[in-house]
């Protein structure tokens, strides 16, 4: 997908009016599979005492929820987001689970974050990385607050399944993900933007390289459930 396509006044708009129905087209569209992805994502983050999550695109939380039940009782994450309503779901999340004191959320884009750098163990970002018009600045910046030898988790569904996998993934994302989308969003045409941004996103090969010309270094990658998603793990050096 070219960058121009992905305006982020418009993509803003997008999540902003699909935010009250966003955890439940989730659980749908992905036959609850996204929950899975996010335990395996997150259990890719460094632990340790006092340590400092950023989740990038954290929309209503569901990551930075996550890394909270995965931490030690001492660990903070700060959730960033260019989505006000996306946020302020998020927000309810954070304070019906009773964790204010422990996730703080912010307004912000992954291209232009407002960290100083090495400031965080880790950051991860899931299912927004593909939405970034300039993607290796993007990774760049999520690297560049991170400290040295921190980790740059990014989950993110693939062009690239097997041969096998690849038609039903196509139909179900092409034709079934919008139509669903549609009807329990009740926006129409509210998601005809993602089957194309998940189509487009390059395969974990060149995506890795990617990774690395932003500033990473030894990056790996997992495929999950028949290579519907993938998460990727970057060092900083």
């Amino acid at each position: 997908m070219d960058s121009s396509a992905k305006d982020p006044v418009k993509i803003q708009t997008m999540f902003s009016t699909i935010a009250h129905r966003y955890d439940l087209l989730n659980r749908v569209l992905s036959l609850g599979i996204d929950r899975s992805w996010r335990r395996f994502a997150v259990n890719q983050l460094p632990r340790g005492e006092h340590a400092r999550y950023l989740d990038v695109a954290t929309g209503t939380c569901d990551v930075a929820l996550e890394i909270i039940r995965q931490s030690p009782p001492d660990s903070k994450v700060i959730g960033v987001d260019f989505s006000e309503g996306m946020l302020k779901l998020g927000k309810e999340k954070v304070l019906s689970a009773g964790l204010h004191n422990r996730i703080e959320l912010r307004l912000a884009d992954v291209t232009a974050l407002p960290f100083e750098d090495n400031v965080f163990d880790a950051s991860i970002i899931a299912f927004g990385i593909r939405n970034v018009q300039d993607t290796k600045k993007g990774i760049s910046e999520m690297g560049r607050v991170v400290k040295n030898g921190g980790k740059v988790v990014i989950l993110e569904f693939t062009s690239a399944q097997s041969r096998f996998f690849q038609p039903v993934f196509h139909f179900y994302i092409g034709k079934v993900l919008p139509f669903v989308g549609e009807i329990v969003s009740g926006k129409k045409g509210a998601y005809q933007y993602l089957p194309d941004s998940m189509l487009n996103f390059p395969p974990p090969e060149k995506f890795s390289r990617l990774m690395e010309e932003a500033g990473l270094k030894d990056v790996k990658y997992y495929k999950l459930t028949f290579g519907a998603a993938v998460v990727y793990v970057g060092t900083v050096p």
